[in-house]
């Protein structure tokens, strides 16, 4: 992954650091499917869009949930989390790649590392979704761009245009890059470079890609922005104190980097002493420090902004890309004389932060829903609803189960844990899940789920009952909870909606 440095013990560093980094890929793909019951919120429902393959869904672009639809063919419940892993070691490759662009290698390699301190990248990257999604995208438009200014290649320009276009059809959010990217051109004297044809054709590419999903933007009434707006839109204050929480947010996923940093710095007082620095000014180890500040600082800045101006609604997990270069201003900022002795105390400082967070993140995952007596997420008992909802489903129908309906958390683990694959109808809603027809219903009929005695069934499987010939039928099973201590099964109800070619005679 990196280049070997020249010297022989160096070169052993290396071969110890990767070593230690395939170990705790394997850990963190293996072991959380092994300690967990079910697979998180985020992830059941990404493979609900996935298995549609459509070019957009009503919450979020198409991509993420493709690739992770692919590896959970590949590789099953182990997909998700290996996916989360691949996708932060080539965030990593990218930032170093970018760091060697602006600084040393030594530095570039010290950099990339460090950002494993800020907390994003271990105990969230478990759960598989758009925010882990982008990094990789985050880090490589990061990198194009930089690429692009220094060599002024039209290849640079094109994978600039590449990762952009694939970043929004990741997650819309990977606009606040480009925004803060395309004021960083404006407001430099790099703007010289929007006189040539690079910055256009990376346009055009980055339009191309995205250009399906716009049309399909337009063809579902602009979908999306609606569920968008819903989660961000406040009123004045409340919005306003919502920006300075995610600055604090910010920060507090950056605790266990700032404490690596300075447990390295008190440690090496002695060396320090010893090596004063010279002149009064401290200076950056970077060629660009302006463009590493802005796309490592410049979006939270600019959410920040527009949510202190405008009192817009900020969700803290907006910031988990945002960090891909927080290692890398470590890095830089590091003064010469004194890296040499801060290094190995910054590498032992992580090695200590990433064997701890990940003994902490298996307990949890063991014992979580006993020491709190109720469960996460990925405590629920997958793999006993599903066969309770297919058993219910083959005692009533001689047809493969259709789709699902109802609580959307138990029909995504039942869509998820299946061979068949259900189809999700979401919310019984036909805009959600355009897949579903009338005319799919009537054929193939479908299962509804309700957890509690009030669950709503929704208003088109009323209808559905009503054809001539369906049959409907309803039941209530208990389920246990897979960890001890727990208080009562889970109760759930369910109904079939059977159409007449698949009832099952007695």
């Amino acid at each position: 992954m990196f280049a070997a440095p020249s010297s022989p013990q160096s070169r052993t560093s290396l071969r110890a650091i990767v070593l230690a980094a395939a170990l705790y890929v394997l850990a963190w793909s293996l072991l959380p499917p092994l300690l967990s019951a079910s697979v998180p919120l985020d992830v059941a429902e990404s493979l609900s869009w996935g298995r549609e393959w459509q070019w957009g869904y009503y919450k979020h672009p198409p991509l993420a949930p493709w690739v992770l639809e692919v590896f959970y063919r590949a590789f099953g419940h182990v997909g998700p989390f290996l996916l989360s892993q691949l996708f932060i070691v080539a965030t990593l490759w990218l930032v170093w790649r970018t760091g060697c662009r602006l600084m040393s290698r030594e530095r570039a390699l010290l950099g990339a590392l460090l950002t494993m301190g800020v907390a994003y990248y271990t105990r969230p990257a478990l759960e598989f979704n758009h925010n882990i999604a982008q990094m990789p995208l985050w880090a490589a438009t990061g990198y194009c761009l930089l690429a692009a200014l220094q060599e002024g290649k039209m290849r640079h320009w094109v994978l600039l245009g590449v990762a952009a276009g694939l970043g929004l059809l990741t997650k819309y959010s990977v606009g606040l890059l480009l925004a803060t990217l395309a004021l960083y051109l404006l407001l430099t004297p790099e703007r010289r470079v929007l006189r040539g044809a690079g910055p256009w054709v990376a346009l055009a590419v980055m339009a191309a890609l995205f250009a399906p999903h716009l049309h399909w933007l337009w063809q579902t009434n602009w979908l999306p922005m609606a569920y968008a707006q819903d989660r961000a839109s406040g009123a004045g204050t409340h919005g306003r104190w919502d920006a300075l929480a995610f600055v604090a947010t910010q920060a507090i996923n950056h605790l266990p980097l700032a404490l690596i940093v300075l447990a390295a710095w008190v440690g090496t007082r002695r060396q320090r002493r010893a090596a004063p620095l010279s002149g009064r000014r401290w200076q950056w180890h970077c060629d660009r420090p302006a463009y590493l500040w802005a796309v490592a600082l410049g979006p939270c800045l600019l959410v920040v902004l527009v949510g202190l101006a405008a009192g817009l609604r900020v969700r803290d997990m907006w910031g988990v890309p945002m960090w891909v270069f927080s290692g890398l201003l470590v890095a830089a900022w590091l003064p010469a004389p004194w890296l040499a002795a801060l290094q190995p105390r910054l590498l032992r400082g992580l090695a200590v932060w990433l064997v701890l967070i990940s003994v902490a993140t298996g307990l949890w995952l063991a014992f979580g829903a006993q020491w709190r007596h109720r469960p996460s997420r990925t405590d629920w008992p997958q793999a006993a609803i599903a066969q309770q909802v297919l058993s219910a489903w083959q005692a009533q129908s001689r047809c493969p189960l259709d789709s699902v309906s109802g609580d959307y958390w138990a029909v995504g683990l039942v869509a998820a844990q299946l061979p068949e694959r259900p189809s999700v109808y979401i919310a019984g809603d036909p805009r959600f899940s355009p897949w579903i027809t009338p005319g799919r219903l009537r054929d193939h009929g479908t299962l509804w789920i309700g957890l509690g005695d009030d669950a709503p069934v929704p208003a088109g499987l009323d209808a559905l009952a009503q054809q001539p010939g369906t049959q409907v039928r309803q039941g209530q099973v208990a389920i246990d909870w897979p960890y001890r201590g727990a208080a009562e099964p889970l109760a759930m109800h369910w109904r079939t909606y059977v159409p007449a070619a698949c009832v099952r005679q007695p």
